[in-house]
Order: C-alpha cells, then structure tokens, then sequence
C-alpha cells in the first residue's frame, strides 16, 4: 500500500533535499602525469547554536572520511572515498541522534588525447547506512539540510547508483579552456524503516571555465549547470529540483614564499515542484540564491611549514516558503608540516558568526579539522 500521508512525505522530501545539497559538481581536469599513489583520512567536528524566541538549538557532528588515489598505468587512475559520521541535536529539551556510514564511492578516469580529452565512470556502492528511524533521526536529518549551515557530510546511505563524465581541456591563445558534461544515475533505495522505496532523480551537470595566467597571477572562471529529474516513492512524483546555475570567479598570486587568492560565487536555482494529488501541484524556491566572496593567504616557513588564514562572507536569499535570507561570516587559519617526502599532517580552524530568516535566528559555530596524508 503506498503512503501519501503529510509525515511520509515530509521526510522524503527532506531527503531529496539533502542530495540537492551535496549533488557533487564534476571535477574535470588532466590526469597529473607520474603521481604516486597516496591515501589519508581526515577528522572534522562541527558544532552550531541556533537561538530564536523559542529557545537554543545546538547540533555537533563529528566526521572521519578516508579518501585514496591509486594510478593503474599511464592515462589511468582510480579513487575511492568513504566516511563515517555521528550527528547529535539538542533542542527544546529533547536530545536526536543520527550516526553511520556514507556509501563508498569509486572513480576511474582516463585520459586520451595527449591528456586533451577525459573519460571518466564513477560507482556509488551501497554500503551507507539506510532505513532510518523517522522520530528519532528524522530532526537530526532536518537541520543538516539547511543551507545556511556548513556540514562536511549531510547524507548517508542510498541506492546503487553511477555517473559517466566527458570532459576536454584545450588552449585557445593565451587561453586554458575545459569544458564537460556528466549523467548520474540514481537507484532507488528504502531511506525509512516503516516506507517503500524512494527514488531520488538522476540529473545531468555541464561545466565549461578558462584559466588565463600572466606571470605570477591566474584568472579561473568556472560555469556549471544542472539538470534534475523527478524524486518518486513507488512510482508517483513527489518532488521536482529544478535546475541550477553555478558561476565562480577567482584570482591567485603565486610567490616565493606566500600565495594568496580570493574569488567569488554566485548560485542561481529554479523553482522546484511539490507533487500533490490531494491538494494539487505547487512550486517555490526551497532554498534561496546564494552568494558568496572568499579569500586565503598561504605562507610557507622553512619549506615544511604553511600557515593559511582565510575569511569568508556567504549569503543565502530568502525562499518562498516563508524563510528569509541569512548571512553568513567565516574565519579561519590553518598549520600544515610536511613531515617527510611521504607523510604530511594538517591542522585547522573555522569560527562562523550571524543571521538566519532575516535575522530571527542568531547563529554561532565552529569547525575543528585534521589530517594526515600519505604517499606510497
């Protein structure tokens, strides 16, 4: 019997948010020629306070990703990624918890051309953690899907699922051009204990950027859109991603003993559609536009240290569900050793600062970083 209750879609809507959120713009690039194979994990803890009139809501996520490259033959490399995290919320003397794995996912990528065209095939493995509890994760899953906030991992496990991405690079002048297009494949998949499957969309993401590089100084432009298909549970329609349009311009100086960069970026999105057959069809922006302008220093000391502060301002307009828009300060600073020619450990800080639904929500954070990385 299929569901069509007021809860069940809630959720499953929450879910096919969490996936707009983190549906992964396509790197494209060249396969770096002689690269070693390397490994490393990552430890991140986030934590954010949300205060309104009704109370203080707090949320802390811990997050330890492992991530590996291996190059099979010349022209020929693999990677792999996998993570696990633990989410706990604390609100109105009420304490959720959401805790797992991340599906694995694996990318081969091959260059053909004179490292001029890229073929590139990706496989979500679903070893993630699925069936959730609806009253006991449901809110932790809520509030990772909130834009406005910064999370290293929002989504968990899925179905099957693949993607397939070609991609060229050429010089046109003074002119590094690339450009590509990518389809991902998403299978369906059981995300509550007491529901059917859910059907997340598959989408299609095309970018094309330049780099212009005058002596020290390069110029990056990077354009990407994308395309969505209908979220279903049990074959209906439930929920539509309209497409998006990402625009990113930067610019870095490279010196002798320091780099610095800064860049800005602009995201565009659609009106997504809520399918209902008792109430009929609507459609709103679920999230606002986002823009956001950031900035870094790299200073290197001894040639086996680096020291990199950053800053960051991000804004999010308002949707049109009753949501204003949110604004966004970040500051951090980072210290990184190489420790030999294969091991290196980094250490980091983030501390963010403002507003949420023009300014009814204060909001404070920080996020805790640390890695280590290995070539064999």
């Amino acid at each position: 019997m299929r569901s069509n209750s007021n809860t069940n879609k809630i959720g499953f809507i929450i879910i096919g948010l969490v996936s707009f959120l983190v549906a992964l713009s396509p790197a494209y690039g060249q396969i770096e020629y002689g690269r070693s194979a390397s490994g490393g994990t990552q430890f991140f803890y986030s934590h954010w306070s949300l205060e309104d009139s009704s109370g203080t809501t707090e949320i802390n996520q811990l997050t330890i990703p492992v991530r590996g490259f291996i190059p099979i033959r010349d022209n020929l490399e693999a990677l792999f990624y996998v993570a696990h995290s633990s989410s706990d919320l604390e609100y109105s003397n009420a304490d959720s918890s959401l805790s797992g794995l991340a599906d694995m996912r694996l990318q081969l990528n091959r260059s053909f051309s004179d490292d001029q065209l890229l073929l590139s095939v990706g496989i979500n493995l679903p070893m993630g953690k699925k069936k959730l509890n609806r009253n006991e994760e449901l809110p932790v899953l809520r509030m990772l899907s909130q834009n406005y906030l910064s999370f290293p991992m929002r989504r968990f496990g899925e179905g099957f699922g693949f993607n397939v991405l070609l991609g060229g690079a050429q010089m046109l002048g003074e002119l590094r051009c690339g450009a590509g297009i990518m389809y991902q494949y998403n299978g369906s998949y059981k995300p509550w204990e007491d529901t059917g499957k859910y059907n997340p969309g598959d989408f299609v993401s095309i970018n094309a950027g330049a780099d212009w590089q005058k002596e020290a100084m390069t110029f990056t432009f990077n354009a990407v859109f994308t395309a969505y298909a209908d979220d279903q549970f049990e074959g209906d329609k439930i929920f539509s991603q309209n497409s998006q349009l990402g625009l990113n311009l930067a610019a870095a100086y490279d010196g002798q003993d320091y780099d610095v960069g800064a860049g800005i970026g602009y995201l565009l999105r659609g009106r997504n559609t809520f399918y209902d057959p008792d109430k009929g069809d609507r459609e709103g922006h679920v999230f606002g536009n986002e823009f956001e302008i950031r900035g870094y220093l790299i200073r290197r000391l001894q040639e086996v240290w680096q020291v990199t502060p950053s800053a960051q301002l991000k804004l999010v307009g308002a949707n049109d569900l009753g949501f204003g828009s949110s604004t966004i300060f970040g500051f951090g600073a980072g210290v990184g050793r190489t420790l030999s020619e294969q091991l290196g450990i980094s250490f980091g800080g983030k501390y963010f600062v403002g507003n949420a639904d023009d300014g009814a929500i204060d909001l404070t954070g920080f996020q805790l970083t640390a890695s280590l990385t290995a070539n064999l």
